[in-house]
């Protein structure tokens, strides 16, 4: 495929998440590996109302769906952006709804998971889904916009690998986007 000199002026990528299934790749597999292979998968569990295994933050109202396979770091950046004035939706399953927006799934705890320390309580709130964030490998150091197809509806999709910097960049992203 030959290289582009020139700015792209096609229409942003989208990814579907309709029935697409995480295919498990081997426990061999390299972290990045990992993610090029997981796909977000919704269920419909009421009138306009989806589920998906996710951990989604708010931040000036703007909500964060954060995605990525089981271990790929989902509730360890929620809880660095907590830290820094973020708020939880909910950890490890979200309710997408009409709006769009993200709740705690009613018969959700209000608790965050902290990976070998355990559940902690911790206020919940709703917010309107503003993007999505795909923990794994980012394409570009200036990435092009995307989007991926959630419950009905197209969200910008972030792409970035989880270090130690990216709660204070993404809670910076949020209140620009504001």
């Amino acid at each position: 495929m030959a290289a582009s000199s020139g700015p792209r002026t096609s229409a942003p990528r989208t990814w579907t998440s309709r029935r697409s299934r995480w295919a498990r790749a081997s426990s061999s597999a390299c972290p990045s590996e990992r993610v090029s292979a997981w796909r977000p998968e919704t269920h419909r569990v009421g009138t306009g109302i989806h589920a998906i295994h996710a951990t989604a933050v708010s931040v000036a109202g703007r909500g964060l769906l954060i995605l990525g396979p089981s271990r790929a770091g989902k509730s360890s950046l929620a809880c660095q952006m907590i830290a820094l004035g973020a708020a939880l939706v909910s950890d490890d399953r979200v309710e997408i709804g009409p709006g769009p927006r993200l709740r705690r799934p009613p018969e959700g705890p209000a608790m965050i998971e902290l990976r070998g320390l355990g559940l902690v309580a911790c206020a919940t709130e709703e917010a309107a889904l503003a993007a999505a964030l795909l923990l794994g490998p980012s394409a570009a150091r200036l990435p092009e916009r995307e989007t991926i197809a959630l419950a009905g509806h197209d969200v910008p999709l972030l792409r970035h690998p989880a270090m130690p910097e990216l709660a204070a960049k993404l809670i910076l992203w949020l209140r620009a986007a504001a």
